[in-house]
């Protein structure tokens, strides 16, 4: 999964959505006892759903068929492009209107600034400048997006050319997504809730 994706299986509370963010900066367990307590929630969170994309059958399998060397960076790109689906499917996956929900990312990136660790708040800059949660159905943005992943990378791989495998496999990644994010949007909302319940004793 990827940020946008990470954002609504959070939930709409602020400290979850923070969580989501850090999933992908915070290591090991010994990191978060140094976060508010919601905040490495949300980590928790973001660590529990990319654990279960990875293991999903559906994502396993076309990973599989993949030829290399597009199978070893198939799910780089697969992270990406389920943001594209969800952003083109957003009026039945999104929470809200989804200007309103970009807007909402970015004032709280930008109120927490101070506390988040320097790589995502180039990144908050970054997303923010490009208005980035509202255009990952953009092709020109999914563009820029393969080829920042690409350059951070380092060695040669075809993450720069991340378009082509949507053009080549459109309907099928379309098709494992509404199967993957059903099911992971079930399975954020019993954490969540067991979570609220556990916090109410």
């Amino acid at each position: 999964m990827n940020h946008l994706a990470h954002v609504v299986l959070a939930g709409p509370e602020d400290g979850l959505r923070i969580g989501a963010f850090l999933g992908d900066h915070i290591k090991g367990c010994q990191a978060l006892q140094d976060l508010p307590p919601d905040w490495a929630a949300g980590v928790v969170l973001h660590r529990r759903m990319d654990s279960l994309c990875d293991q999903h059958s559906a994502v396993g399998s076309f990973l599989a068929e993949l030829n290399p060397p597009w199978r070893r960076y198939g799910g780089i790109m697969l992270d990406v492009l389920f943001d594209h689906m969800l952003t083109r499917h957003w009026i039945r996956f999104g929470a809200g209107d989804l200007a309103d929900i970009s807007a909402e990312i970015n004032s709280l990136l930008s109120r927490h600034d101070r506390a988040l660790p320097e790589r995502l708040r180039l990144f908050a800059a970054w997303a923010r400048q490009r208005n980035l949660w509202c255009r990952y159905g953009d092709r020109k943005m999914l563009n820029e997006i393969f080829a920042r992943l690409a350059r951070r990378h380092g060695r040669p791989s075809p993450l720069a050319r991340g378009l082509e495998l949507l053009d080549q496999h459109d309907q099928r990644i379309e098709a494992i997504f509404f199967k993957l994010f059903d099911d992971l949007t079930a399975r954020a909302a019993e954490w969540r809730n067991c979570q609220s319940s556990m916090s109410s004793m």
